[in-house]
C-alpha cells in the first residue's frame, strides 16, 4: 500500500445545497461544467413541489478513525471483484465472529492460476493472518459466503466447469469440506454452458435452508447471447433443486435475455427471503419476497422502466424525455421483515440528433446518487411530478435558472450523493470533467455512485456504505491526473424517515493517511449484525485506478489490492440504540495508540471490567478491575515505553489490542 506520512489537509465546512449548470454532450465522460451557484431558498417547479422536509445536508464528510476498526484482511492482485455489484461476501455469528470472503490471487500476472476463494475470519477480538492461497485445490473465482448451522458458514464459487459447494462445522476452524457441485442447469436448458457468479444466503429457524443464484451465459454469435439466471434451493448441501427462479412464475419472460452476471442480490433474515433483480438496462427492478424460506413468491416491481421489454435502440419509441434509471442495487431484512433496498441511480441521455433511439449515460456530479425504498412504501416508484422517467430523479430544475439544477429536498429517499468540498479558502472545489476516471469503470458503475450496499442492525437502524469520487484526493502526489474514489456512509435512524446522508467516510482517514493514494470500491457489507448501533463494511483498497482484469483492461500489469473490513459504531444522533442493550461486545474502541500515561475505553453499555496488561513475553505488568460507563471512559495506565497487549474483559467478552506505550 502507498502510504503519505505527511500531508496536510484542509477543513471541509457544511452546506446546505448546490447547484450545477449542465452540459449536454453525445459522450459518456461528459459530466457537469465548473459553473455553479448555491440554491438557498430556492423553490421546486410547482409541479414538483410537495416534498417531506429533509435532514441538513452537510459537506463535513468525516473519518471518526478512533470509532472504527479497519483490518486488511487480505491481498490480491485479481482485481475485478464483479461484473457490476458485489453482495453475500461477508456474515456475522450472534457470538459476534465475522468472515470475509473475496476473489484473490497473488500471481503478478495474468494468468491466475492460483485464483480461487480468499478467506479470513474475526473472532471477536482479533483477525487471523491474511491467507497465502486459496481454500479451494482447484482455480475458482467470484465467492460467496453464508452462516450455515448455528455456528458454520458455507461458501459457493464458481471453477471446473462447474458451480462448486465447500461448507465447515465451525466457521473460522477445521479444513473446507468440499461437498460437491450443483446441478448446472434447470431441465430443459438447450445449452450445456454452467453456471457462473454466484450469490448465497441461508435462512430458517438455524441456517438450515440454502437459497442461492447465478447467471447462465450461452453465446449464439458475436453480437446475441442467451442469458438466464439460475436459481438453487437445498437443506442439507448435497442435494438441490434447481429452477429459473421466481422470475419465471411472472410468465413474461423476463427469465430469459434479461437479467445477466451479477444482475441480483440475496437477503434473508429467519424465515424470509428477498431476491432483486436489478442491473438490466431495459427492465424494470424486481424484488421477489418470500416468508416461507424460498418455497413461494410474492413479486413486487420497485421501479418500473418506460420502455420495459424494449431495446434501448430501437426505433419508433416515443422516449420523449430524459430518463433516470437504477442499476447497482442492495437488499436487506430487518428484524420486523421489511425489506430495505439501496440503488444507485443515474441519468440516461437521449441522443436523437444522430442516433435516433440512443440513450447514453450521463457521468456526472449533479446527476446520480443513491436511491432508497423499502417495502412500506408504494410500488412502483412514484416520481414527485408524475413524470415515469423521472421516478429514479433525484436532482431537479432550479425554477427561473434554467440550465441549474439542485438536490430533491426531500432525503426519506435519497441515501446520498457525491458530496462537496472546499479548500483551503472556503470556496467550492470545482468539478474537473478530465479528472473522472470512467475508462472501464462505467460498466461496473454506469453512475458515477455506485455500489450501494446496506447494513441492519438488530433494532433496525440502517446503514449504506457507496463508492464515489472525491475532489480532495487524486492518483497523483501533484494532484494532477484522476479523482479516487472513496466509500462514503449515510445513516438512517429506525424512528426517523430520513436519511443522515454522507457523514463518514471509510477511507478518508486524517491520521494515518493510509489511503491518500488509493481507489476505493467493490463495496460489500455484514447485512445483519448483532449489535445496536454497529455496522460492518468492506472493500477493495487500489494504488491504481483502473482494471487489470476484464475485457477491457486499462492497467498494463495486476497491482496488489487490498480487501479491507471495517466496523463502524455509527454516532449517536443517527441511530436509535436501546438502553437494555445486551450487546456482548461491550468495548468497541480503545484509543489513543500510541499512548502515554492513559487511554481511553469506550463501551457500548455499562459493565464491570478486568483489564489486563501484559508484555511481548506474555508477562502480566497490570491488571485491576474498574468500571466502564456507556461511551468514554479514561484509565490511567502508568507504564514504561514499550509495547503490551491490553485485554478488557467485560459481560463474559474478550477485547485484546496491541498497544505501543510511548
Amino acid at each position: 500500500m502507498k502510504k503519505v506520512l505527511l500531508l496536510s489537509l484542509s477543513l471541509v465546512l457544511g452546506f446546505s445545497a448546490f447547484a450545477q449548470r449542465q452540459v449536454i454532450k453525445n459522450d459518456a465522460r461528459q459530466a457537469t461544467a465548473s459553473a455553479k451557484k448555491v440554491a438557498v431558498g430556492k423553490e421546486l417547479p410547482t409541479e414538483a413541489s410537495s416534498f417531506t422536509p429533509q435532514a441538513i445536508h452537510q459537506s463535513v464528510v468525516v473519518n471518526r478513525w478512533d470509532d472504527m476498526e479497519d483490518a486488511e484482511t487480505m491481498e490480491t492482485t485479481y482485481d475485478l471483484q464483479s461484473n457490476q455489484f458485489v453482495a453475500n461476501r461477508m456474515f456475522q455469528r450472534s457470538d459476534g465472529a465475522v468472515a470475509v470472503v473475496a476473489t484473490m490471487s497473488h500471481e503478478d500476472n495474468l494468468t491466475a492460476s492460483d485464483r480461487g476463494t480468499g478467506y479470513n475470519f474475526f473472532n471477536g477480538n482479533n483477525w487471523d493472518d491474511q491467507p497465502d492461497a486459496r481454500i479451494e485445490s482447484f482455480k475458482t473465482g467470484w465467492p460467496s459466503i453464508a452462516q450455515w448451522g448455528e455456528r458454520g458458514e458455507i461458501v459457493l464459487c464458481h471453477g471446473n466447469s462447474h458451480m462448486q459447494c465447500f461448507t465447515r462445522e465451525v466457521a473460522g476452524e477445521g479444513e473446507w469440506q468440499y461437498m460437491g457441485y450443483l446441478p448446472d442447469f434447470p431441465d430443459g436448458y438447450p445449452y450445456s454452458e454452467y453456471p457462473t457468479w454466484p450469490r448465497v444466503v441461508t435462512c430458517g429457524d438455524n441456517h438450515n435452508i440454502i437459497i442461492a443464484v447465478a447467471a447462465l451465459q450461452h453465446s449464439i454469435s458475436s453480437d446475441e447471447t442467451d442469458v438466464r439466471t439460475c436459481f438453487w434451493r437445498s437443506e442439507d448441501a448435497v442435494n438441490w433443486t434447481c429452477s429459473y427462479g421466481p422470475i419465471a412464475d411472472l410468465g413474461l419472460g423476463y427469465e430469459i435475455g434479461n437479467f445477466s452476471a451479477d444482475d441480483y442480490c440475496l437477503a434473508a433474515n429467519g424465515h424470509n427471503v428477498a431476491l432483486v433483480y436489478s442491473g438490466c438496462l431495459t427492465n424494470s427492478l424486481w424484488l421477489f419476497s418470500s416468508t416461507d424460506d424460498g418455497l413461494t413468491w410474492t413479486p413486487t416491481k420497485v421501479w418500473e422502466h418506460p420502455f420495459e421489454g424494449h431495446e434501448l435502440d430501437e426505433e419508433g419509441l416515443d422516449y420523449g424525455d430524459t430518463l433516470f434509471a437504477p442499476m447497482n442495487s442492495s437488499v436487506v431484512i430487518d428484524n420486523n421483515g421489511v425489506t430495505h433496498i439501496a440503488m444507485n441511480t443515474f441519468e440516461f441521455t437521449h441522443t436523437s440528433d444522430n442516433q435516433p433511439g440512443y440513450y447514453t449515460y450521463w457521468s456526472g456530479r449533479s446527476v446520480d446518487g443513491i436511491l432508497y425504498w423499502n417495502s412500506t412504501q408504494e410500488a412502483p416508484i412514484q416520481s414527485p411530478d408524475g413524470n415515469p422517467f423521472h421516478a429514479a430523479r433525484l436532482w431537479w430544475p432550479i425554477v427561473g435558472q434554467s440550465g441549474y439544477v439542485h438536490m430533491e429536498n426531500d432525503s426519506t429517499r435519497w441515501i446520498g450523493m457525491i458530496p462537496m468540498y472546499e479548500d483551503e479558502n472556503g470556496s467550492l472545489i470545482d468539478w474537473d470533467n478530465d479528472k473522472f476516471y470512467n475508462d472501464n469503470y462505467h460498466s461496473k458503475l454506469y453512475g458515477a455512485s455506485g455500489h450501494p450496499v446496506l447494513s441492519c442492525d438488530p433494532n433496525g437502524n440502517l446503514a449504506c456504505a457507496f463508492s464515489a469520487p472525491i475532489t480532495r484526493r487524486t492518483n497523483e502526489a501533484g494532484g494532477s491526473e484522476y479523482y479516487c474514489r472513496s466509500i462514503y456512509v449515510s445513516y438512517k435512524n429506525v424512528d426517523e424517515d430520513y436519511w443522515h446522508q454522507i457523514e463518514d467516510d471509510l477511507t478518508d482517514d486524517n491520521v494515518n493517511f493510509m489511503y491518500m493514494l488509493t481507489d476505493n470500491l467493490f463495496t460489500i457489507s455484514v447485512l445483519n449484525t448483532i449489535n445496536d448501533g454497529e455496522f460492518w463494511f468492506g472493500f477493495q483498497s487500489d494504488d491504481e485506478i483502473g482494471f487489470a482484469w476484464g475485457t477491457d483492461p486499462t492497467q498494463a500489469a495486476t497491482s496488489t489490492n487490498v480487501i479491507h473490513a471495517c466496523k463502524v459504531i455509527a454516532p449517536a444522533e443517527f441511530v436509535n440504540v436501546p438502553e437494555n442493550n445486551d450487546a456482548k461486545d461491550v468495548v468497541y474502541n480503545i484509543y489513543p495508540n500510541p499512548a502515554t500515561d492513559y487511554m481511553v475505553v469506550s463501551s457500548a453499555m455499562d459493565a464491570e471490567a478486568t483489564i489486563t496488561i501484559v508484555n511481548l513475553v506474555g508477562q502480566t505488568v497490570k491488571q485491576f478491575n474498574q468500571h466502564l460507563g456507556t461511551g468514554d471512559n479514561t484509565i490511567n495506565i502508568d507504564l514504561k515505553s514499550g509495547v503490551y497487549f491490553c485485554t478488557i474483559s467485560a459481560n463474559g467478552f474478550d477485547k485484546t489490542v496491541k498497544v505501543v506505550v510511548k
